[in-house]
């Protein structure tokens, strides 16, 4: 093999360790977070788990995902629990639940679920009526 095919063959063994490498493995899953999310439920199914969260939740309660245990249907999505934070009704909008998964130079991502009569203030996109997801990674 001559210098020029061994130069790329190290090149081509650096560039797939690094692909799958921790740090890439975790941002690819990041980056790919409301596909994956697709595959596990849908917006129906997200927003009456989330009603039902609300029904149980006093305003204002936020903690980690990992506290519902196997009830939270998207447990499997990421290497970290979502944060989850109960917003109460305002003038303007009914309650609504909001996750969040993210952190530091990843940025954040998540949804907002609430009743069919409410309107996320982020500019994400929506699922169906009451379900939006939404992402910072423009920011990265």
């Amino acid at each position: 093999m001559n210098k020029l095919g061994i130069s790329a063959a190290i090149a081509l063994a650096c560039a797939l360790m690094l692909w799958f490498s921790p740090p890439c493995s975790i941002i690819r899953s990041f980056d790919n977070l409301e596909g994956n999310a697709k595959t596990i439920t849908s917006g129906p199914q997200l927003q009456a788990w989330a009603m039902g969260v609300l029904a149980q939740y006093p305003t204002g309660a936020d903690f980690f995902s990992d506290r519902l245990g196997t009830n939270f249907p998207l447990r499997s999505l990421y290497h970290n629990p979502a944060y989850v934070v109960v917003w109460g009704a305002t003038s303007n909008s009914p309650a609504y639940l909001n996750l969040m998964w993210g952190g530091g130079f990843i940025g954040h991502c998540g949804f907002e679920i609430g009743p069919t009569n409410f309107v996320s203030y982020r500019s994400g996109h929506k699922w169906q009526d009451g379900v939006y997801f939404w992402t910072d990674q423009s920011q990265r």
